[in-house]
Parts: structure tokens; C-alpha cells; sequence
């Protein structure tokens, strides 16, 4: 696995840094304004950033399906993005939603 920086992998710095991904997660993010795994338990949570299911690797990080389509997509508040990335709830993240390592 690459350097990382932040959270984020390297290569997928540039992504989320884009117009196009700040816009998706937004309107995404409107639509699904809560939680998606916290409203599966019945809590209703803020989302506070759109999580990719599938990851991005270095392998798809050009798949246009990977990177924008909902099916792909997720609003989570940042306690399960959390348990998603480290199973541990007490994970750090920048202002970008981005795992901090």
C-alpha cells in the first residue's frame, strides 16, 4: 500500500479535493440528510459526509461508477465512519470527512 497523507490515500487527494466531488457529496448529502446506518437501527443521526462503500484504490480511482454513483455511496455521521474505517469510534478525521492516520 502507498504513502498516505491525512487520511486519504495519495492518489485519491486529488478527487476529493475536486469541484465535481464537493458538489456530489452536497447534493448526495441533501438528499440523504441522515445517517443511512444509524436510520437502519432506527436513530436518527446527521450525516456529516458521504462514505464510499467500495472503496477507492489506485485500481478504480477512475471508474466514474466507483467515484459518483449513489448505489456507491453513503451519508454517515462520523461515529460510524469510524467503525467503517477502524472499528473504533474514537477514529480522528479531518474537515473533509478524511480518515487521519
Amino acid at each position: 500500500m502507498g504513502q498516505r497523507t491525512r487520511g486519504a490515500r495519495n492518489f485519491a487527494l486529488r478527487f476529493y479535493k475536486s469541484k465535481a466531488w464537493k458538489h456530489k457529496s452536497k447534493t448526495y448529502r441533501q438528499a440523504h440528510p441522515l445517517c443511512e446506518r444509524c436510520l437502519a437501527k432506527g436513530l436518527y443521526t446527521p450525516a456529516e459526509l458521504v462514505h464510499h462503500k467500495k472503496h477507492i484504490t489506485e485500481e478504480n480511482q477512475y471508474d466514474q461508477n466507483i467515484l459518483f454513483s449513489d448505489e456507491n455511496l453513503e451519508s454517515l455521521c462520523r461515529k460510524c465512519h469510524g467503525e467503517e474505517h477502524s472499528g473504533n469510534e474514537k477514529a480522528k478525521f479531518d474537515m473533509e470527512g478524511r480518515l487521519i492516520l
